[in-house]
This record gives C-alpha cells, structure tokens and sequence, in this order.
C-alpha cells in the first residue's frame, strides 16, 4: 500500500474504489465519530441529483453507499452527470464544544484503495475536517489526501464552503468518560434474557467495561460479553448458570406506525429506587436520524439507566431494544423543542445479530392482547440490570 501525504494528488487506477477508518483510538471512540460524503457540482456547490449521504442514514447514493462495516464503496463510473467533487468528511456527532474533539483520537489512518493517508490528530482541536477529495480533472478521476479541520464542526465546515448541508443531530449517548472510560469508574444499564443463559443489552452499555455484575429478581451474577457490536449498538452477555425465564420476540417482523409499546428498565439508580420501572408509549417513526431504518422511534420516557432495556408490544413480546435519547440541548439550541423522541433498535436488527452469533430466540406467532401490568410482571423475570466497572 502506498502512503500519501496531505495535499498529495494521485490518479485513481479505476472507477471503484473502497475508502476504509482505522486507528488507534476507533474501537473506543468510534460511536462519537460520524462521516458525510458530499457531492459538488462544477459550481462547488451541493449536486442536485446526490445529496449528501450520512454514514448514519444507511441510505444509498448513485454510485455510493457504506457497507455495513462502515467502509464506503465508490464507483464513479455510476455517479451522476453533475458530480465534479466529492469530499469525505468526518465530523464529531456532538459537535463542537462538547468536551471531545479530534485530538481526543490521536491518528486516523484512510486507506483509498491502494493508497494510505495517515492524518496525525495529536494538536488538533477541531470538530469536523475532509479527510480526502475525489474529483473529475479532464475526463479522469483523481483523489488528493486533505486533512483540512474546522474547530467549529460541521456548521463551520458548510459555512467556510459556501455549501449547504444537513446537520445531523445526535442521539444522547453518554460521553467517553462518563461510562466507565477511565479506571476506576461505575456504570450501568438495563438487559434481558434472550435465553437460559446469554442476556441483550446496548454495546455502549458494556463499553470500557473491565467487570460486568448482572442483578434481577433475587439474582446476582456475573457477566462475560459475548459479542459486542458498536455500529447497531448491540452487545451479548453470557452467564454461567440457568436463567429462570427468557423473553419471547414477535415473529411478525413488521412495526405499526403509533402501535402502543411498553418499556422495562433501571433508570436513574439511586434516585428513583433499585427496582425496575416501566413506562408506556407508542410507535411514533418507523425510523431513526437521517432516515436510519434500523432504528424506531417511540414515546415512551426513559432516562440514563434504560439503555439496553426491552421495548415490548401490547402481547409482551419484544419489538426493539432501547438505545438512546434525543439529545435535546442540541434540538434547542438549534430554535427547537422536542420530547419523548426515543430511539430502539428494531427488533429484526437483533434477531439478526442473534441469529449472526448462534442465538436463536423464541419467537411467537400469535399472542393474545394483555394488560400492561400482566405484560410488566411476565417482564420482571427476564429484565437485568447492567453494573460494570471499569
């Protein structure tokens, strides 16, 4: 692989091309990181026919589209007539000012085919920066290693261009270092079983985590992580002895637009108490921030400690797995309001993730409408609280 230096201008050997993230600090940071690619005309401003594709949308361009492990796939031979410019830019999904920024990842290492650059983040305070440039130069197609940065994130990045593209506002994850980052610290979250003896909950969860304690109803025991994936937010427990009960996922792949939906969690431990809390909303999108299929959203409250908790359906049969919050200083500071915009995981993401790491769950065809307080006390046993130490 040949190494390229910022400013570097290199011809591309052909119409596809695969651009790929590594680094040193990725796996721990990685869900703080989002990237965009941008289309330009030969006025330098947004292409009218290939708007901007979110790494998050999980939406397809002509001609591009990232896989599923995040790398992007290009075949310029198939992009519109319009596009004169492409940039690749990375920003930090909290934006700027939010207590991280590009230094926090030390080096990003870009591999564009056959070519690497690696860009050193060690003096670098800025929010968002174009890691590279595919652009037309008479007839032929040409990639040249940029590196340039904007302390002020994506709005500083649109504005320093003259461009106008979507600022996507992310879901309130919790921040590196307040979930067990650093030695020594505690942190928690909700799960449940999925069978005799492995228990679902969020990758974020279980992140940083260096010792996993899962309690429930007159049990407590400890956990080992399974499989861990950061990109759906999805992690698997194991433990070492019989579950008494296991929860049941609907067959029926299929989620209704306001369907009523029941959650179960640990919020807020130590204020609101040890046990488990329910609450009760409804389907309200049947996707997520830029259109992200994998997601729901829905209108049941939670807070900090209902992460990885099931989201069931008026049977008691799970239909999503909770993931994260709106994060509204964000919506505010944009000049709107918001609340009660959820997100979960849709069920058929988990049960492909199961099915991926030899799980099979139980499914249920046909179940009978229940009460919300039968549905609550069937959950009670199969519901975990997450404690892991870091």
């Amino acid at each position: 692989m040949r190494e390229i230096a910022a400013g570097e201008r290199v011809s591309l050997p052909g119409a596809q091309l695969e651009i790929g993230l590594d680094g040193p600090s990725l796996d721990r940071l990685g869900a703080e990181l989002g990237s965009m690619l941008v289309a330009l005309d030969a006025r330098r401003q947004c292409s009218a026919a290939f708007r901007p594709l979110d790494i998050g949308a999980r939406e397809l361009r002509p001609g591009a589209a990232f896989d599923e492990m995040g790398a992007l796939r290009l075949d310029v031979a198939a992009l519109p007539a319009d596009v004169e410019r492409l940039l690749l830019i990375l920003f930090l999904r909290r934006g700027a000012g939010r207590g991280l920024s590009f230094r926090d990842f030390g080096r990003i290492d870009a591999t564009f085919g056959d070519f690497r650059f690696s860009l050193d983040l060690t003096n670098r305070g800025e929010a968002a920066l174009i890691i590279g440039e595919v652009y037309r130069r008479e007839g032929a197609w040409r990639l040249t290693a940029n590196g340039q940065g904007f302390v002020g994130g994506l709005p500083a990045l649109a504005n320093a261009l003259g461009i106008d593209i979507p600022i996507p506002v992310a879901p309130d994850l919790p921040r590196p270092g307040e979930r067990g980052h650093g030695s020594g610290s505690s942190f928690s979250g909700s799960g449940f079983a999925v069978d005799s003896s492995h228990i679902l909950t969020n990758a974020h969860v279980i992140d940083g985590a260096a010792k996993v304690d899962i309690s429930g109803d007159r049990l407590t025991m400890p956990g080992e992580v399974v499989f861990s994936d950061p990109r759906n937010d999805i992690a698997l427990l194991r433990v070492d002895r019989q579950l008494p009960a296991f929860a049941r996922f609907r067959s029926q792949i299929d989620l209704h637009l306001g369907e009523d939906v029941i959650v179960l969690g640990f919020p807020l431990q130590g204020l609101l108490g040890a046990g488990p809390q329910a609450t009760a909303g409804n389907v309200s999108a049947l996707c997520g921030i830029g259109n992200d299929t994998s997601v729901m959203q829905f209108s049941a409250p939670i807070a900090s400690g209902n992460s990885g908790g099931p989201v069931l359906d008026q049977s008691g049969l799970i239909v999503g797995l909770v993931h994260a919050s709106l994060n509204l200083d964000r919506v505010r500071e944009g000049g709107s309001s918001a609340e009660n915009i959820n997100f979960g995981v849709k069920g058929a993401v988990v049960r492909s993730f199961l099915s991926a790491v030899g799980v099979e769950p139980e499914l249920c065809l046909e179940a009978p409408v229940r009460s919300r307080a039968d549905i609550v006390r069937e959950a009670r046993t199969f519901i975990y609280r997450i404690r892991c130490e870091g």
